[in-house]
C-alpha cells in the first residue's frame, strides 16, 4: 500500500509535466476583428435616438456589416468581434476629431448623423441622459480596444509577431455619407484595404492573387482604404504587427433590399473562409511578413 502511495506522490510531483506530453508547441494565430456586425443597441441609447423605428431600422440595414462573424469565422484564429451596433459607437473611428475625418459628418466614435445626414441622436450635450449615453459609449469603444489590444500584445509577447485581418462588408451602390471620390470608383467583389506600413507587399499580393484566381473583382484601396492596428502599436509604428483589411461587396452573399442570405452565401463564406487558412500557415511559417 505505501508503494502505490509514494507513487501517487510523485506523480502528484511531475504532473505538471505531462499536459505537454506529446503536444506540439503553440502556434501563432491571426487576429480576425469584425466591427461592425452587430445590430444589438441597449436601452440607454435607444432614447437617444430620434428617427421613426422604420427609418431607424433602414439605418441599421443599410450601415451594419451583415453576417461577417459568420464569414470571417474561423475556430483556430483569435477573434474580437465589437458586441454593440456602430449606431451605438464605432471602434473603427479615431478619438481624436484631428485625426478623424468623419466626426465632421457626425459619424465619429459617436453618430449622430444618419448616412443620408439626417439627424440620428440628439447632442449628447443637450441633456444629462445625452452626457450618460455619451459616456457609455466611450466606456464601450475603450473596452472593445483594450480587448484588442490585448490580442495583439499576447501575440508578440509569445511570438514576436502578430497579423491582423479586418472584416467587414460594404454596400453594393455609394451611399450618400461617402467620400464625393467614391461616386466615380469601381465598386469591386472584393475590397482590400492596406496600409503602406503596416501592410506588408507579400500579405497584399497574396491575398490579391486568391481571391482573382476565385473568380472575383479585387480593387485596393478602393472604395475604402487602410488596416486597423490598435494603440499603442499605431503610433509606435511597431513593425511586428501587420494588419490587411478584407471588404466583401454585399450583393454576393445578401439581399440588401432585405438583409435576407442569398443562396451563394456559403459559397462566399467559404472563399473567405479558405483565405484565412491560407494566411494563417502562411503567417505560421514566417513567408507572409
Amino acid at each position: 500500500m505505501k508503494s502505490w502511495q509514494r507513487i501517487a506522490t510523485a506523480v502528484q510531483k511531475v504532473k505538471w509535466y505531462l499536459p505537454a506530453y506529446g503536444k506540439a508547441p503553440e502556434q501563432p494565430r491571426i487576429i480576425v476583428h469584425i466591427p461592425h456586425s452587430s445590430t444589438k443597441i441597449p436601452k440607454l441609447f435607444q432614447k437617444e435616438f430620434l428617427p421613426e423605428k422604420e427609418k431607424l431600422r433602414s439605418e441599421l440595414l443599410c450601415m451594419t456589416d451583415w453576417y461577417t462573424d459568420e464569414l470571417f469565422s474561423c475556430p483556430d484564429c483569435l477573434t474580437v468581434v465589437h458586441q454593440y451596433s456602430r449606431l451605438v459607437c464605432d471602434p473603427e473611428r479615431f478619438l481624436d476629431p484631428e485625426e478623424e475625418i468623419m466626426w465632421r459628418k457626425g459619424m465619429g466614435m459617436y453618430y449622430t448623423r444618419m448616412s443620408d445626414g439626417g439627424r440620428l441622436k440628439r447632442d449628447p450635450l443637450s441633456s444629462p441622459e445625452g452626457l450618460r449615453a455619451y459616456g457609455r459609449a466611450l466606456q464601450i469603444y475603450r473596452r472593445h480596444h483594450s480587448r484588442l489590444t490585448e490580442a495583439v500584445r499576447r501575440q508578440l509577447s509569445r511570438f514576436d509577431r502578430a497579423l491582423l485581418i479586418d472584416g467587414h462588408s460594404f454596400s453594393e451602390t455609394v451611399l450618400p455619407y461617402e467620400p464625393k471620390e467614391s461616386f466615380h470608383l469601381v465598386r469591386p467583389e472584393i475590397c482590400l484595404g492596406a496600409d503602406p506600413y503596416f501592410t506588408p507587399d507579400l500579405l497584399l499580393n497574396a491575398a490579391k492573387a486568391y481571391f482573382t484566381k476565385a473568380g472575383l473583382e479585387v480593387a485596393v484601396n478602393t472604395p475604402f482604404a487602410g488596416a486597423i492596428v490598435p494603440e499603442p502599436f499605431y503610433s509606435q509604428r511597431d513593425k511586428r504587427v501587420r494588419s490587411l483589411m478584407i471588404e466583401v461587396n454585399r450583393s454576393l452573399y445578401m439581399d440588401e433590399k432585405t438583409g435576407k442570405k442569398k443562396e451563394t452565401f456559403e459559397e462566399v463564406k467559404e472563399v473567405v473562409q479558405g483565405f484565412l487558412k491560407r494566411a494563417e500557415s502562411g503567417f505560421r511559417q514566417g513567408i507572409l511578413e
